[in-house]
């Protein structure tokens, strides 16, 4: 893929992020529709990370004649550090209860776990299950204290952003590589639809948070717009530094989509435990759940396999 088309398909994922994560300063969600779209992220996840990614970044290490430790090194390291991210802003986020007759949260459930599912993400917060995008009313000290929580917040999402990417910017460069007449790679296909996906609910989460703590809209948007730029930004730098390090295919290419795949499974597998509560959605909603989950860990595969061969070459 030439840098153009990936400066284009990062701005498109950007746009795509901030547009959903301002609809809930005009439209009202579902929690059902929510937690479905959540649950097939998730599965787009998994099948992306387990049957295209890590695939991808095996052979890159084989065919670069690469020591074979070093696949299990960076799927280790993607992991571990998804890992220690998401455990130093749980440790630093300040808990908060007893606000305009809320109940007061344990410390366990006040950790900021930036990529859990919306429902998760609202109970960590404090935010009401009918709260239908509108902001409490806060004074003085409370105020002052909800604002402050939506820095390690927004700092929390735009890590794990960045991480997605190095995942895009790998992804840009496999098979095709800088070839200005070659299209995008079924890795890539794949890559991009699971992090739109994966996305949508966590910037949707992200604008109800902000509002819950009576952010003004205009401090809400500059804190999504730097969730959702964050990406774009680490594609494009990505990119260029696994194009001056080699550009497509060898060790580098794989190393970073071994390291992507590992972070991957991490959000997927302790972030977003899509059958986590199977008993809160009753028999018939754990199996759709389940079936949610199926089609979304399917849908990569499918991608790949539908494409035509040519669009690795």
């Amino acid at each position: 893929m030439s840098l153009s088309s990936a400066v284009f398909v990062a701005g498109l994922l950007g746009a795509a992020s901030f547009g959903m994560g301002m609809l809930p300063l005009s439209v009202t969600f579902s929690k059902s529709t929510l937690a479905s779209l959540t649950t097939y992220g998730t599965g787009l996840l998994l099948g992306a990370a387990l049957g295209v990614v890590i695939p991808e970044g095996v052979l890159g290490i084989i065919e670069a004649n690469a020591p074979r430790t070093a696949i299990a090194l960076s799927l280790l390291s993607g992991f571990a550090f998804m890992l220690v991210v998401e455990r130093q802003f749980s440790s630093h986020s300040p808990t908060f209860g007893g606000v305009s007759g809320q109940a007061s949260l344990p410390a366990e459930s006040s950790s900021l776990e930036f990529d859990a599912e919306l429902g998760e993400l609202e109970r960590t917060e404090g935010i009401a299950s009918d709260t239908r995008s509108r902001p409490y009313l806060y004074s003085g000290s409370e105020n002052i204290e909800l604002r402050q929580r939506a820095y390690p917040l927004t700092l929390g999402l735009a890590v794990h952003a960045l991480v997605d990417g190095i995942a895009m910017g790998s992804a840009a460069l496999s098979a095709s590589g800088t070839d200005e007449n070659s299209g995008p790679s079924r890795l890539f296909i794949a890559v991009f639809l699971a992090l739109v996906v994966h996305k949508a609910p966590t910037a949707l989460a992200l604008t109800t948070s902000l509002l819950s703590m009576s952010l003004p809209v205009a401090e809400c948007k500059r804190h999504l717009a730097i969730f959702s730029s964050t990406t774009p930004i680490a594609t494009l730098l990505s990119y260029a530094v696994l194009s001056f390090f080699g550009g497509s295919g060898g060790a580098w290419q794989g190393t970073a989509l071994l390291f992507s795949g590992g972070t991957f499974l991490y959000v997927a597998t302790v972030l977003q435990p899509a059958l986590a509560h199977p008993h809160d959605d009753g028999v018939d909603g754990g199996r759709r759940k389940l079936l949610i989950l199926l089609a979304g860990i399917a849908t990569p595969y499918l991608i790949t396999a539908l494409l035509p061969e040519g669009s690795d070459h």
